[in-house]
């Protein structure tokens, strides 16, 4: 086993457990907790458990939110297979508010730097989808504001048609004023 040389200390770090956290992982847990509406989270930590005497390591160099990945089809152990398939499923972080609990956390952990591709290719994932989310709801608000005014075009249509039959008393009049409305109707249904 071979510790990390680089790190940062978090609060204070004492006891059995020993918890280190690269740099990506870590800004993707922060990233997490802002997120208020989700919340509890609960995220899937993806490293190595190494033990030495009475003292255990955790190395995480992965993470993956459980919610988000269950919304899209994925258990844990789909993601670690695509995304983090050099490491084991060594734990969960469970995110309330701005407090997290990682395995084998008292008071402090480290913060580790490291080339890490594979979290690397994971934020990207992660960035993907959600761009894919806002581009279909910008979609489905664009459409949504053509058909409500297309009804409100035709709706308008429609009254201006009972007011004109309801005041022209002569058929001539109101048939040439029935097909000039009809041939607006048809103008804006076809989309000009």
């Amino acid at each position: 086993m071979e510790l990390p040389t680089t790190v940062r200390q978090i609060g204070n770090v004492g006891g059995n457990g020993r918890v280190y956290i690269e740099d990506y992982v870590y800004t993707y847990l922060n990233e997490l907790k802002t997120q208020k509406c989700n919340f509890p989270l609960r995220a899937a930590l993806f490293g190595h458990v190494y033990h030495k005497g009475s003292q255990t390591f955790y190395l995480v160099y992965g993470a993956a939110n459980v919610v988000d990945e269950l919304a899209g089809g994925r258990n844990e152990e789909q993601v670690r297979k695509e995304f983090f398939a050099l490491y084991d499923l060594i734990g969960y972080v469970n995110i309330y508010g701005n407090k997290q609990e990682l395995p084998g956390k008292k008071d402090g952990y480290y913060i580790f730097y490291d080339k890490n591709e594979s979290m690397q290719n994971y934020l990207l994932f992660c960035y993907e989808q959600k761009k894919r989310k806002r581009d279909r709801k910008d979609r489905q608000t664009s459409v949504s504001i053509k058909d409500i005014i297309k009804r409100l075009i035709y709706g308008s249509c429609i009254i201006i048609l009972t007011i004109a039959v309801t005041s022209i008393n002569d058929y001539d009049k109101m048939y040439g004023f029935v097909k000039e409305a009809g041939k607006a109707v048809a103008y804006v249904g076809a989309g000009r």
